[in-house]
């Protein structure tokens, strides 16, 4: 097929039934189809199409998905070598359409052209621009244009100065008319859908342009526009707001300033962390003195001045500062989860609170109060944590907002690239903006040595290799060269979820590998886990058989309980796990399951570790104490095997005060009785 036809509307009856009239009275020579895609019309949109224009092939959303979406479903739906986007106010002219696809078949380097465009008076419409600069969006987006509307930057964006008789190469042609080679999409990829509406056609000249495709004004291709620009109505009308969003998308992925941003990165995010901890920390500072303040008659020596603490806080700012950022609270990433986050804030405030106490029993003249050394400590805990929480999570709005994306360039062959586009769409919370690849075959952008210029023609930010480029000699050259001071470069490999901080570099001869090693505190974190273990067993037992009893002599009475219990596999084989039904079929609590906290004294359970799977399931149990509860119990996962495997990995990787936080946090699933779906066997194995 010689052309598919794409109109997107929403909401226009009247404009998009004249678009289709005209179509019906200049239709484009050759072989054709006509795709309409509603995006949820409330005024009759779609009926009138599907009584009037049989032909018409209608896409009808139950939603408004914006325009580029629409574009791209009605693309991926089409078969034509060329397709033209046409906007629903558009009025076909004579012979206008056959031009557009002449001119594409004598222009091979072409992605994109578009029509002449007049208003229904003959006059022309700017529709052919120049790229923005920052005067010209001024002039352009301000009260300026109209005080100044012969500007010289605002006359080069409009292209002013310009005939519009003779065809030419241009930087951008507004989406109202365009028609698009297929190929040159294959290369470039579709429009971007988080350009709801506006700047996406901008946005799309722009790639073109990146891949070397140009994009051309042909004026002998003549169409009517009932141009009205909505978005100039009010700066409180949608389209406005709108209009701005796409603008600051626009500028936030492709302006050299947001660039330079984007690529520092993690020292301004860093920057930002350490300002707002300071400001915390001396706001905590501040609500502990005046705290002790309010309680003095409670005390009996007196509260000094605050002015007298001038020489503290200082001191206090700089020993915070130092402590944070050597327990690595400034090494920002993404996807920090709030337990291990919280438990460095607490591990680097005890370790500030230590030394300003060694410091107040060191000190001659005695003026800092420990009750304000304490509050304080309290205080920067929970305030810098919730502090960084916030911020946190307007970061993540921001990403599915589409904004601070990673724009990434991927290494390797097709296939593993295809593969890893997959998953990255699947979470978007991961905030990648996949560029295209580098490597052998068709689809890539250039090779290995071909780097350097496109990390800069296309803005790239990180470099994920997969393990086929990493045996390119290209790649060492890469990481040691210029490039791997401005991007981040990713190593995909299996081994990569059991690193953590204990890793480091070694070789033999030529022969290069990581080394993981055993922390050197591990004996005494798992020798403070079994002592964890054990007191709480031993502070349990009395207690379940306390609550336990009653239950169960009253399940034997009334029915109301049924007790029993599985086999599960453990590390040292396999063992009884107590169950307790109540009438419901709810799981009892596990307070009242003595044999629970016998099993913790006895070491064949922890507090926290991997689900002891029922005896008999596939796979061994690794040399792991299996747990009462864990992150499977907390956050359920729906594979008892992949959630085994987590946990231990975790666990790995974990330190011993997130070990504690995640005690904590299972109490609340401990008391309910809650258990995954899957842990539970239906049977009974009494």
């Amino acid at each position: 097929m010689d052309l598919s036809i794409i109109i997107v509307t929403h909401n226009s009856l009247s404009p998009v039934g004249k678009c289709l009239r005209s179509l019906e009275n200049n239709p484009p020579g050759g072989e054709y189809e006509i795709i309409v895609v509603d995006n949820a019309s409330g005024d009759g949109t779609p009926e009138m199409i599907g009584e009037s224009f049989p032909l018409v092939r209608l896409i009808a959303n139950e939603d408004n998905r914006g325009y580029s979406k629409g574009v791209n479903q009605a693309f991926l739906a089409s078969s034509g070598r060329y397709f033209l986007i046409l906007n629903p106010d558009i009025v076909v002219g004579e012979d206008s359409i056959d031009t557009l696809v002449r001119f594409m078949d004598d222009t091979p380097e072409a992605g994109i052209a578009g029509s002449k465009l007049v208003f229904p008076d003959g006059s022309v419409q700017p529709s052919c621009r120049s790229f923005y600069t920052v005067r010209a969006l001024f002039l352009r987006r301000t009260f300026l244009g109209k005080l100044f509307p012969r500007a010289r930057a605002l006359r080069e964006h409009l292209m002013s100065d310009y005939d519009h008789a003779e065809a030419r190469e241009i930087d951008w042609i507004i989406g109202a008319c365009m028609i698009v080679r297929r190929e040159a999409v294959e290369e470039v990829g579709l429009m971007d859908e988080r350009f709801f509406l506006y700047f996406e056609d901008t946005d799309w000249c722009y790639r073109m342009k990146q891949h070397g495709r140009q994009v051309w004004y042909v004026p002998g291709s003549v169409m009517v526009h009932l141009y009205e620009r909505s978005s100039a109505k009010s700066v409180l009308s949608r389209p406005f707001l709108l209009h701005m969003l796409s603008l600051m998308r626009y500028y936030e992925k492709w302006n050299a300033i947001f660039h330079f941003l984007r690529r520092h990165r993690a020292t301004i995010k860093s920057l930002v962390f350490v300002v707002s901890d300071l400001i915390v920390i001396n706001v905590s500072f501040l609500a502990a003195y005046y705290l002790r303040d309010s309680l003095q008659p409670l005390f009996v020596n007196r509260l000094y001045p605050l002015d007298w603490y001038t020489i503290f806080i200082i001191f206090f700012n700089f020993l915070f500062l130092l402590t944070f950022v050597s327990t690595g609270l400034y090494r920002v990433r993404r996807g920090t989860g709030f337990t291990e986050e919280f438990s460095a804030v607490v591990r680097a405030v005890l370790i500030v609170f230590a030394v300003l106490l060694t410091a107040s029993y060191l000190t001659k003249v005695r003026i800092f109060s420990r009750a304000v050394l304490l509050g304080h400590a309290v205080f920067s805990v929970i305030l810098v944590s919730l502090s960084r929480r916030l911020m946190r999570r307007v970061h993540k709005s921001l990403v599915s907002a589409s904004f601070d994306l990673r724009r990434v360039l991927l290494a390797g062959e097709a296939g593993e690239a295809a593969d890893f586009e997959a998953t990255a769409s699947g979470h978007p919370e991961a905030g990648i903006d996949i560029i295209g690849r580098v490597g052998p075959g068709e689809g890539a952008l250039g090779g290995i040595g071909d780097l350097p210029s496109i990390v800069e023609r296309f803005r790239v930010q990180e470099l994920i290799v997969f393990p086929s480029a990493g045996k390119d000699d290209g790649i060492v050259r890469i990481m040691t060269g210029p490039v791997s001071r401005s991007i981040r470069i990713n190593i995909i490999s299996s081994t990569a979820r059991v690193t953590g901080r204990d890793t480091r570099s070694e070789h033999v001869g030529d022969v290069y590998m990581f080394a993981v090693e055993r922390g050197t505190s591990f004996l005494l974190t798992r020798g403070l886990q079994r002592l964890i273990d054990l007191a709480a067993g031993l502070v349990l037992i009395p207690l379940s058989i306390l609550c336990g009893l009653p239950i169960a002599t009253l399940g034997r009475i009334g029915g109301g309980v049924r007790m029993f219990t599985e086999r599960r596999k453990g590390s040292g084989g396999d063992f009884r796990w107590p169950r307790a039904v109540l009438k419901s079929g709810r799981e009892a609590p596990d307070i009242v399951k003595p044999l629970l906290a016998l099993q913790l004294v006895a070491g064949r359970l922890s507090l926290t570790g991997p689900p002891a799977l029922p005896a008999g399931s596939a796979g061994d149990m690794p040399v792991v104490r299996p747990g009462i509860s864990g992150a499977w119990r907390i956050d359920s996962v729906a594979d008892p095997g992949k959630a085994a495997g987590d946990e231990i990995l975790m666990l790995n990787n974990q330190t011993f005060a997130g070990r504690i936080l995640l005690i904590i946090r299972s109490v609340i699933p401990c008391l309910a009785g809650r258990y995954p779906e899957w842990f539970h066997s239906k049977g009974v194995d009494s």
